[in-house]
């Protein structure tokens, strides 16, 4: 749309224009353009047209006599406003000195007490040339964008200096590679001199190029080293003089960062050298770097290397991203030891180590406590990790570097393997299941509560009641690895996550493997959704091929789960949402009975719910 200004103190003139635009804007409906403002002083107009640079037309009426007069806002607009097309409102009598050079601008004059066909013709014709003055203006405005567009993303550091009738430098501006190498904005150098930016000294350094391309007036190029915010930089420099009129007025400049090849070597060296998760030291390096120190026989060397046990677990039950953030702790902790008599490398996912080079027994033990102390304080969510710290002093100056890190190896496996209750990841994890009522994983009371009723009915021995409670206790902790939605449901699992959702088993299995206390169970846990016809998963078995606590188990938890109003997939296609009643129960395991459960057990187990309430109300 096209905004129009009109600028006229005869109100009967102005009152005639704004009644031709009406009717223009009825009978031109090929453009769309609307009358924004009206003013009947210029001065205002002026002010006006300052602050609002989009206007397309303005009409305005050449009162003579005036100090400021409607021609006189046409040679300013030449200068101020030239992206507005102006008509200019005069007398027929009047004679006007116009000068081609001040008035380009100026689209038409239109005569005081025109008609409104001469006055929709004129109309028109300035409609037509403002249309087609913004389509030059944005196609110079688009080619002046994709000018900038270059510049500000080619490799090198371009720069634009004034330079003033003193032969004084400033700076007008940077572009955006310039301001990512230097870390200086077009905001801090536009119109500071170079000493304001960089100081007298580099500014003499930097000016006297400067000077040469002036007194040249040609091109030079030269090899400069600036000290930027961002760092000190080396670059091939090359400045191009503007003259206009036989003067110097800008130079432009264009720098490539020559120590660019050299950042590279360095970051490729980086890379060979050092983890990328951690920043340390990485196996490689750390092997070449060991292995060298190992054959000064001069120097006393020991070892410190430290283990994230269950860390494949901590993956599962929080995912990747929070096993890093745990790498990155560990390394950061490892960090604040490090110098040139103390080397840490990250050796694999697990794994760490560090290298001490003449330091005393008490200082090792000193070093080793620290880690130990800070390890101690690494959670996620209030669960602490477990891991094992030892350190390894050489004593055989003979023993080869490979011996040498073999024999901490064993060391640090002494403490691969513990009870339950000494891990405090185990610990950590069943108290924050407890504290937050994880009812998705049914460890709850009334669980435990069924299991040791059925175990007592069963009349099992101590060994076989305590295995299966914890069974009981164990089964599902492969669940805080799943996908929450899966587990939430509500409906049934697609074949995907079906898939998915079966691999709870054998991560609680594997939980239980870490801990030589419940190793006992991990078989059990495995085997308790294996169905007594071999429809089960996950290895299809069936019969008495299945151990008989999960077989009985399987039976406890089913109920359990029909208890419940949690939802609970018990195949791709089968699912229960909501608690059933006893009798729905008793029907549901008749159903499955001989197919999926033991035959022999559901009998025994009804009996069982026909005797006693396995649930307090």
């Amino acid at each position: 749309m096209l905004k129009i200004v009109i600028i006229i103190k005869d109100v009967i003139e102005k009152n005639k224009i704004k009644s031709y635009l009406n009717r223009a804007k009825r009978k031109i409906t090929d453009f769309d353009f609307e009358l924004i403002k009206e003013f009947d002083d210029n001065r205002q107009a002026v002010n006006y047209l300052y602050q609002n640079s989009d206007v397309d037309i303005v009409i305005v009426e050449n009162s003579m006599g005036k100090v400021f007069s409607g021609l006189d806002l046409v040679m300013l607009a030449e200068k101020e406003f030239s992206n507005s097309s102006i008509v200019l409102l005069s007398e027929s009598k009047n004679e006007l000195e116009l000068e081609p050079s001040n008035v380009s601008n100026l689209t038409a004059i239109l005569n005081k007490r025109e008609s409104y066909s001469n006055f929709s013709n004129i109309f028109l014709l300035t409609i037509l040339k403002q249309k087609r003055k913004k389509e030059e203006i944005q196609k110079k405005e688009k080619k002046l964008n994709d000018y900038r567009t270059i510049i500000d993303h080619t490799h090198d550091a371009i720069f634009l200096i004034g330079v003033d009738s003193d032969e004084d430098f400033y700076y007008k501006r940077i572009n955006g590679t310039h301001q990512r190498l230097t870390a200086l904005s077009n905001e801090e150098i536009q119109e500071k001199r170079t000493d304001e930016i960089f100081g007298e000294k580099v500014a003499e350094e930097l000016e006297e190029n400067y000077r040469k391309c002036l007194r040249k007036k040609a091109r030079i190029n030269y090899t400069e080293k600036i000290k930027f915010p961002a760092g000190t930089k080396i670059w091939q420099t090359t400045l191009y003089p503007v003259v206009r009129k036989g003067r110097v007025e800008e130079i432009v400049g264009s720098s490539y960062d020559i120590t660019d090849m050299e950042a590279k070597q360095q970051k490729l060296d980086y890379i060979k050298r050092n983890d990328q998760l951690t920043g340390l030291y990485n196996k490689e390096y750390f092997n070449q770097l060991f292995t060298e120190l190992n054959k000064n026989k001069e120097d006393n060397l020991a070892l410190i290397l430290l283990n994230v046990e269950n860390f494949h677990l901590l993956n599962k039950f929080f995912n990747y991203q929070k096993g890093n953030q745990i790498l990155k702790e560990i390394a950061a902790i490892l960090a604040q030891i490090s110098n040139n008599n103390k080397i840490a490398a990250h050796l694999c996912a697990d794994h760490f180590a560090v290298i001490l080079k003449n330091q005393s027994s008490l200082e090792i033990e000193k070093t080793l406590n620290f880690i130990k102390e800070k390890l101690a304080k690494i959670n996620i969510k209030g669960i602490y990790i477990d891991t094992a710290a030892v350190s390894l002093k050489k004593v055989n100056k003979n023993i080869s570097a490979h011996d040498f890190l073999n024999d901490g190896v064993s060391k640090i496996n002494l403490h691969k393997y513990k009870a339950s209750k000494e891990s405090n990841f185990y610990c950590s994890l069943m108290n924050f299941i407890e504290k937050n009522d994880y009812k998705k994983l049914r460890q709850n009371k009334h669980l435990l509560e069924i299991t040791k009723k059925t175990a007592d009915y069963f009349e099992l021995n101590e060994k076989e009641k305590s295995a299966l409670m914890l069974l009981a206790k164990h089964h599902d902790l492969g669940k805080l690895a799943l996908n929450k939605n899966i587990l939430k449901k509500g409906e049934s699992l697609t074949a995907e996550e079906w898939h998915e959702y079966q691999k709870h088993v054998l991560i609680s299995a594997n939980f239980a493997a870490y801990y030589h206390d419940l190793a006992g169970i991990c078989n059990l846990i495995y085997s308790h959704h294996e169905h007594f016809d071999g429809s089960g998963w996950p290895e299809a078995v069936k019969d008495e091929e299945i151990p008989y606590l999960s077989r009985l188990f399987a039976v406890i938890n089913f109920y359990s789960n029909l208890k419940s109003n949690l939802y609970f997939p018990f195949s791709k296609a089968k699912y229960y949402f909501g608690a059933l009643e006893e009798r729905e129960i008793i029907r549901e395991f008749n159903q499955y009975r001989g197919n999926v459960f033991d035959p022999r057990i559901v009998d025994k187990f009804l009996s069982l719910l026909n005797s006693q309430s396995l649930v307090d109300k």
